[in-house]
């Protein structure tokens, strides 16, 4: 969980120049998908003691990290050259987060014995 908070901060650190492609199709928001996706994962593992005692409780715990993260981390690419905020990347942080999120929860429905 921390290796994938430390890779989306340096990720987010990268001066706007040195990423152009980014702005093109939205590549933005897939790859911010993609990473909080890779957080939610990475959470879900850390919490995985709690998740199997209070699955929904690790799951809004899961989301409040990512979503907060997300927060953050565009409050930060402020500060970078070339980089703006933009609050539909916290939607895609958030959506990533929760595709991630509802998957692991319908795994464990399937799985529950009747």
């Amino acid at each position: 969980m921390i290796g994938m908070m430390a890779a989306i901060f340096v990720a987010a650190s990268l001066p706007g120049r040195l990423l152009p492609f980014l702005r093109y199709h939205n590549l933005d928001k897939i790859c911010h998908a993609l990473a909080y996706a890779a957080l939610a994962a990475s959470c879900l593992f850390a919490f995985h003691p709690l998740s199997r005692k209070h699955p929904f409780l690790a799951s809004l715990l899961v989301i409040s990290i990512c979503l907060g993260y997300g927060f953050a981390e565009e409050a930060y690419q402020s500060l970078i050259p070339r980089r703006v905020t933009d609050s539909r990347d916290v939607m895609a942080d958030l959506l990533g987060a929760t595709i991630v999120v509802v998957g692991r929860q319908l795994s464990l429905l399937r799985k529950k014995p009747k």
